[in-house]
């Protein structure tokens, strides 16, 4: 009986009665083979407790099943639930994942898509996209499958909301409701965010309203919406006047509880003196009080799309046309109490 610890596949075959190729064919589950071959061959292989040298087997077919995923803030609720469907799909389709944090920092990221490279990953899903160094799947010659981000590149996939439509619709409910509009965001400037922000520019715009002085970008990062932060509160006193109420867009769901918060300190009634929505859909929007009208994002639609693409492209490397383009997955109003009721 073969040495277990230095149990190889040839051991498997000599034990088994096969050839190498056909142990090869029944691990990969390719090629033809009975059923008792393959009862036969699996039998050993638990006896002599035979493991596969994966990363020697990658060298030799050049593929490694495992994919890289960076992420902006893995505590961050969205990017956590798309970080886990997206694992979950792509556990389903074969492949194990790599998860990097990359912290919003270009430094990072960059490090890490190294990393992952030398790692020979066969292909990577980013949320982050911190840096500009496009086009990436040219830069590392990997496919790429981007979420939530624009890398301002033809010839990138993208999967994503469509933030610029979610945006306008946020600031016509809002021009509807009150009497005046700000917009409250902070320091992390993604695409996201910024098609969020041009949507309620233009919005304003068409209501020949001036944007100067209705944009509040908070020195700090949304993840920390439970602390208090004093330069919001000064801006929403000073925007809130008697017998007009006050619209708040919210870049996304933390930053729109940081207001009600704020709401709460000043004695604001919402929504009868000021209203708030956000973005994401995450589950301090449906248990805070009031509840807050969010954009909600199908983060399970997102992840089964950029896996699916991922995985599409994976097979396509090599090929002269490769897939591109953006694609966008459809979003829901979730109109909840920090607006006025539905007419």
């Amino acid at each position: 009986m073969a040495n277990k610890k230095n149990a190889s596949i040839k051991d498997v075959a000599r034990l088994s009665g096969v050839s190498v190729a056909t142990v090869s064919r029944i691990m990969n589950d390719t090629g033809r083979y009975s059923p008792k071959t393959r009862d036969k061959v699996l039998k050993v292989i638990e006896e002599i407790g035979y493991e596969r040298n994966s990363l020697a087997t990658s060298l030799r077919i050049n593929k490694s099943n495992m994919i890289g995923i960076l992420v902006p803030d893995i505590a961050n609720e969205f990017y956590a639930s798309v970080l886990k469907k997206s694992e979950q799909a792509l556990f389903k389709l074969g492949y194990s994942t790599i998860i990097c944090n990359t912290e919003r920092s270009i430094e990072r990221e960059t490090a890490y898509y190294r990393m992952l490279i030398e790692h020979r990953v066969d292909g990577l899903i980013s949320v982050s996209s911190a840096s500009n160094q496009m086009p990436l799947s040219a830069k590392y010659a990997i496919p790429i499958v981007f979420i939530d981000r624009d890398p301002h590149s033809n010839s990138e996939l993208i999967v994503t909301t469509n933030h610029y439509a979610a945006g306008k619709e946020l600031a016509k409910l809002l021009l509807n409701q009150a009497d005046d509009l700000c917009l409250v965001m902070t320091k992390s400037r993604p695409s996201s965010t910024m098609d969020r922000v041009q949507a309620f520019k233009d919005e304003l715009a068409k209501s020949k309203m001036d944007t100067s002085g209705r944009i509040l970008s908070l020195n700090t990062t949304s993840d920390k919406f439970l602390q208090p932060h004093p330069d919001l509160k000064e801006f929403i006193e000073k925007k809130c006047h008697k017998g007009k109420r006050l619209g708040v867009f919210a870049i996304n769901d933390n930053v729109a509880y940081m207001v009600l918060r704020v709401a709460d300190e000043l004695g604001l009634k919402v929504p009868d003196e000021l209203i708030v929505t956000g973005v994401d859909g995450m589950s301090i929007a449906s248990i805070s009080q009031p509840t807050i009208t969010t954009i909600v994002q199908d983060s399970t639609a997102i992840a089964d799309e950029a896996s699916r693409l991922l995985v599409e492209s994976i097979k396509k490397r090599g090929e002269k046309e490769r897939l591109s383009g953006t694609i966008y997955i459809p979003y829901r109003l979730a109109q909840r109490k920090s607006t006025l009721p539905k007419k």
